[in-house]
């Protein structure tokens, strides 16, 4: 099933979209960043192209996720391995004569 969504366009978007379909370098930089569409093709879709545009952007954000879930694991195993360091120096060593 295929969703048609509408999408405001503001005239900034309108212009930077012209911009892209005019520029044969924006529409194959595109095309590498979202193969298979075919984007670097003169008589390309507007609707090809923000469809791109939707599956790279969606890319990026959920890379930056996944990059910031990752930052976030690591602080709570920092955390981790810091209270158990400090766990185990206040414990007394199994040599010792203290019981």
């Amino acid at each position: 099933m295929v969703r048609r969504p509408s999408l405001p366009l503001t005239a900034a978007d309108e212009s930077r979209l012209a911009t892209l379909l005019a520029s044969q370098a924006a529409r194959e930089a595109l095309d590498r960043l979202s193969p298979g569409h075919g984007i670097a093709a003169d008589d390309v879709s507007e609707a090809v192209v923000l469809h791109s545009l939707l599956e790279v952007g969606l890319a990026v954000v959920l890379a930056e996720a996944e990059a910031a879930s990752y930052v976030e694991l690591a602080v709570q195993q920092t955390q981790e391995r810091d209270e158990r360091r400090a766990t185990a120096r206040r414990r007394l060593p199994a040599w010792s004569d203290a019981d």
